[in-house]
């Protein structure tokens, strides 16, 4: 009965909300928004964008949730935080309760100061439960809406058929060759101690294909792809893990350095195609499953202008998959102008906004995280001023797929970032502002810099996302997640022999003054305009990884939880 209750509470008070007016958006709809100021709010109400046909209602920030930055995983290196967000077994608990898992990949491992790490691929699993707060509060509200198990059953690596059956891991060092795996090109690594260009002095033969994983779209079965960062490929993995299928994008996102060879490595200048550390950034799978979008992070070298800001017009790739998800075929291409900004918070632009993440809500409308690079786990003074979920519509822009895909293709002929005669980019909006400091003071979250950061300010780099239904019509809760590079007090990572390295004081290694934990942002939004998009079931545990269901207890993952003035720490059962 007070399931039901609550149900009809819920329902009534969405009715209620819809009825009060919102505030529009900062910005919208546009097809290049150039920010000369601070895109920094403090609406403390809802608001709400509308775009080809899709109403966006944010009605506000209902969750903050961390890991402590020392959290050790299943295969004892550090936790390391979130590149890809998948949620799966997701389920409506009533009374305002709710339970599921969040399924996330991390990027390379800790790399930072001459320690590049020998680190292997994985998918980590953290089951949580949630309460959202929908306090009208301005301040005070303890960051206690998540309560986190770090599942190390269902929490594996990825492998690969390195020849005659025999499944590896891969590794995430610099590439410094190339090999064929499941009939494509792949970056990988023969003697690698972490420098390009001096790969040979204290090496040890790896013979292994390395990945930089970014974005990860999930199935109901556990099978999905993940992107990468070094050769701008998504991967396609079965349910156990196993890598079976690769897409290589076209020739024109490849890296070539000076005369044409193909060089997968992030540390030396390349000539065209991606750039190093802007490689596949974002992937998604349409809800009914038959479509894999995979976004660019920023601008290829040949498609840019002059500057960081230059560097704004980045590709989108769709792709129609079968229900194997083994084969595909490049079925679209679109190009999406990135917002610009000054990273000063005013002036002229300087930066483009690089995009981290997205979802796609259906054939023709995506969500898309972008952001600057200020913030926790910097070592400037400069504080955030853009962060922010756009709405993007597909539907009035050019479709550019076998036109601009040889090698080299520029979509900007010339030197500036004018777009090719003809090309019509995708049009977006602001869906939710991470920087409105009313929603983030109810939690006592902070916008300070870098070199001022305390354990309560917004991190640098926000690049998880996902959706979950909440059980009422049309509304979902948005989940946005940080990457915080592996910096604690006590990183732990693997060295070339397999052996742990001894732990890493990151915070000094990296100059920044307090550790950067992995933190969750909840947001309950309304969407309508879209078909309703379902949660993944649950996903079956790795065989493998079985034996260790009872053994999740016995790892070191410990989550902070603050509340008033003071802090405790609890253990992440």
């Amino acid at each position: 009965m007070n399931s039901l209750v609550s149900r009809i509470s819920s329902a009534i008070g969405a009715i209620l909300l819809a009825l009060v007016p919102a505030a529009r958006a900062q910005f919208g709809p546009t097809t290049a928004f150039v920010l000369t100021g601070t895109n920094v709010s403090a609406t403390a109400g809802a608001t709400t964008t509308t775009l080809g046909g899709v109403t966006f209602v944010n009605q506000g920030l209902v969750g903050v949730g961390r890991i402590d930055a020392v959290a050790i995983d299943a295969f004892g290196e550090s936790l390391g935080s979130v590149s890809g967000l998948q949620v799966t077994n997701w389920s409506v608990n009533g009374g305002g309760n709710y339970s599921g898992s969040f399924a996330f990949t991390p990027d390379r491992g800790y790399n930072a100061g001459g320690q590049f790490s020998n680190y292997a691929a994985r998918i980590q699993q953290v089951d949580f439960t949630f309460t959202p707060n929908s306090s009208t509060a301005t301040s005070g509200i303890a960051q206690n809406q998540f309560s986190f198990t770090y599942n190390a059953a269902a929490s594996t690596k990825f492998t690969y058929d390195s020849g005659g059956g025999t499944f590896v891991a891969t590794t995430g060092l610099v590439p410094d060759s190339s090999s064929t795996l499941a009939g494509a090109t792949v970056p990988f690594v023969t003697l690698s101690n972490g420098g390009a260009t001096n790969t040979t002095l204290g090496g040890t033969v790896i013979n292994r294909v390395t990945l930089d994983t970014e974005g990860l779209a999930l199935r109901a079965d556990g099978s999905g792809y993940a992107s990468d960062e070094y050769g701008a490929n998504i991967y396609h993995f079965n349910s156990a893990k196993q890598i079976d299928a690769v897409i290589t994008p076209p020739a024109a996102v490849l890296p070539h350095v000076a005369g044409g060879a193909l060089n997968f490595s992030s540390e030396v200048s390349n000539v065209d195609g991606r750039r190093g550390n802007q490689g596949m950034e974002g992937v998604a799978l349409s809800p009914d499953g038959t479509q894999l979008f995979g976004l660019m992070q920023s601008a290829t070298i040949q498609d840019s202008g002059s500057g960081n800001q230059g560097r704004l017009d980045t590709r989108l790739f769709v792709y129609d998959v079968n229900a194997a998800g083994t084969t595909s075929t490049l079925s679209a291409e679109y190009v999406i102008r990135l917002p610009t900004l000054n990273d000063t918070g005013t002036g002229t632009p300087n930066k483009a906004a690089a995009q981290s993440e997205i979802i796609a809500l259906d054939a023709t409308h995506l969500l898309v995280l972008s952001r600057e690079g200020n913030g926790k786990g910097t070592t400037t003074g400069l504080v955030p001023d853009f962060k922010s979920v756009l709405l993007m519509d597909l539907a009035a822009a050019t479709n550019i797929v076998g036109l601009f895909d040889g090698t080299a293709g520029d979509i900007t002929p010339g030197s500036g970032t004018a777009l090719a005669p003809g090309i019509t980019p995708i049009t977006y909006a602001e869906a939710v502002n991470l920087l409105n400091t009313a929603q983030l003071g109810k939690f006592g979250l902070n916008l300070n810099s870098g070199l001022t950061a305390d354990l309560n300010s917004l991190s640098e780099k926000w690049e998880g996302m996902a959706l979950a239904p909440t059980g009422n019509p049309n509304e979902y809760f948005l989940f946005v997640a940080n990457d915080n590079d592996f910096i604690s007090g006590s990183t732990v990572m693997r060295g070339l022999n397999g052996n742990l390295n001894s732990p890493i004081n990151a915070l000094t290694a990296n100059g920044v003054p307090v550790q950067n934990d992995t933190m969750f942002l909840a947001y309950r939004v309304t969407l309508d305009g879209i078909a309703p998009i379902a949660s993944l079931s649950a996903i079956p545990e790795p065989s493998t990884w079985a034996a260790l269901s009872g053994g999740a207890v016995l790892l070191v993952a410990l989550m902070r939880r603050f509340g008033g003035r003071g802090r405790t720490q609890r253990r992440l059962a």
